[in-house]
């Protein structure tokens, strides 16, 4: 009995092991790995892409669009302004890396079409950011073209069913991303 049981389990794994082989040796071909891979980078895209833009839609209204609305880059003394412009450089840097990485979750994955073209849209607008503030020329245009931009997307990934929830990063975490 005992030896039934090991010649089965032995036929068992015989099979599974050589079930790939033999399979394409008569025609039939096994899931190719890049249906594999591609599948399982839609799969891991949602949670990427959540991640990405809450960092980056945090960053924007914490370092640029929150301090642009109290006035922070028009008012004070010239050195608090300049903080302020350093300051929301890197967060614009870092927003724009993370907006590009965003886009390219988005577009791995079909629940995330809805995002595509305002994600790419908005990806534009933080390049425009990142040289207007690097100008010290940052307009309230926009700011409100990006506030509205961000805004769109996070209420079409909601309809998507994957909400994205905003998080500031640190400064460490926003001088390495934007490097």
């Amino acid at each position: 009995m005992r030896h039934k049981r090991l010649i089965v389990v032995t036929l068992a794994v015989a099979a599974l092991t050589l079930a790939p082989t033999l399979a394409g040796a008569h025609g039939v071909t096994a899931r190719p790995a890049a249906i594999t891979a591609t599948h399982a980078a839609s799969i891991s895209a949602v949670p990427k892409f959540i991640v990405h833009a809450g960092l980056a839609f945090g960053a924007f209204h914490h370092f640029i669009y929150l301090p642009f609305k109290a006035g922070k880059f028009t008012s004070g003394s010239f050195f608090s302004k300049l903080k302020n412009y350093v300051e929301a450089g890197a967060a614009a840097l870092f927003v724009y890396h993370e907006t590009k990485l965003a886009l390219q979750d988005a577009q791995q994955n079909k629940v995330l079409k809805l995002v595509i073209a305002p994600l790419t849209a908005v990806v534009a607008v933080f390049n425009t950011i990142v040289s207007k503030v690097k100008a010290h020329k940052l307009d309230a245009a926009t700011i409100t073209t990006a506030q509205s931009a961000v805004t769109t997307i996070e209420d079409q990934a909601r309809q998507s069913g994957s909400s994205v929830s905003e998080a500031v990063p640190s400064a460490k975490q926003i001088l390495a991303g934007s490097a």
